[in-house]
C-alpha cells in the first residue's frame, strides 16, 4: 500500500507536464505564412535548385561570398520575390502570385547573407557593374559580339571550347537549351562571378589579368547572338 501510494504521490507531483502525449510546443502546427527561420524557408522554397547547402544544384549556388556581393541583399530580395522572367527561376512573392510574404522573402535574402556572404574576401576588389544598364551610365558601352568572339577565345576557350560548344573542362554555353533558360544577366553574372562550386573562374583568372567591363560586355554579346528564337506554340 504504502508502495502504491509513493508512486501515486509522485504521479500527482509531477503534474500534467508529465501526462502522456502531451503536445510540445516547438512541434505546434504553424501557418505558412508564420514561417520565418531561415533554414525551414530555403529547404522549401529553395534548396532544390541551389543545392542543400547554397551550392552543387542546378540552379548557381547562393552560398558564394563573390556573387552576393556582386547582386546586393535589396536585388537578391528582389529577385526572390519577382523572379526572372523567361527563365526557370519564378516569383515568390505574393504580390506576384507566389506563396511568400514579404517577411519571408526579407528573413531569406538576410539570412543568405547571415550565412554566407563574407566581405574580407572581397577587400580592395573592384566589382564589375551588375547589368549592362549600369555598365553604361559607368561609361562602358553595349558590348559587341565580333569583339566578344576574341575575346571569348582569350579567356574562356581553354575550358568551353572554341566554338563555345564545350570540352572535357566545361560545358556548352552556346546550347540552344542553354540559352533559352537564361538571361543576358545571367550570362553576365555568370562571366563575373563565375561557378566556384563547379571550378568555373570568373572575370579575375589565375595568370591571366582580368577581364575589361568591355570585354565583359562583349563576350555576353556574343553569347546572346548565339541564341535561337524559339517558334511559338500553334
Amino acid at each position: 500500500m504504502r508502495a502504491l501510494l509513493a508512486v501515486l504521490a509522485i504521479f500527482w507531483g509531477s503534474g500534467c507536464d508529465g501526462l502522456p502525449g502531451k503536445p510540445d510546443p516547438a512541434e505546434r502546427y504553424r501557418r505558412p505564412s508564420e514561417i520565418l527561420d531561415f533554414d525551414s524557408l530555403y529547404s522549401q522554397n529553395c534548396s532544390a535548385c541551389h543545392g542543400a547547402e547554397g551550392k552543387l544544384g542546378p540552379a548557381r549556388p547562393l552560398a558564394d561570398p563573390l556573387y552576393l556581393a556582386y547582386v546586393g541583399r535589396a536585388r537578391l530580395q528582389r529577385i526572390v520575390a519577382e523572379g526572372i522572367p523567361n527563365t526557370p527561376m519564378p516569383a515568390f512573392g505574393q504580390a506576384a502570385g507566389g506563396l511568400l510574404n514579404d517577411a519571408q522573402i526579407d528573413a531569406l535574402a538576410r539570412g543568405a547573407f547571415e550565412r554566407w556572404s563574407d566581405s574580407s574576401t572581397l577587400k580592395g576588389v573592384s566589382l564589375p557593374a551588375y547589368d549592362e544598364k549600369s555598365a553604361r551610365l559607368a561609361g562602358a558601352p553595349r558590348g559587341d559580339a565580333a569583339r566578344g568572339s576574341r575575346s571569348f577565345a582569350t579567356f574562356c576557350a581553354d575550358c568551353h571550347g572554341k566554338d563555345g560548344r564545350g570540352s572535357l573542362q566545361g560545358g556548352s554555353v552556346v546550347d540552344p537549351d542553354f540559352l533559352a533558360l537564361v538571361s543576358d544577366q545571367m550570362l553576365r553574372t555568370s562571366v563575373v562571378v563565375g561557378r566556384p562550386d563547379l571550378g568555373m573562374p570568373g572575370w579575375r583568372q589565375e595568370g591571366r589579368r582580368p577581364l575589361r567591363p568591355q570585354e565583359i560586355n562583349d563576350v555576353v554579346a556574343w553569347m546572346r547572338a548565339r541564341r535561337t528564337r524559339l517558334p511559338e506554340p500553334r
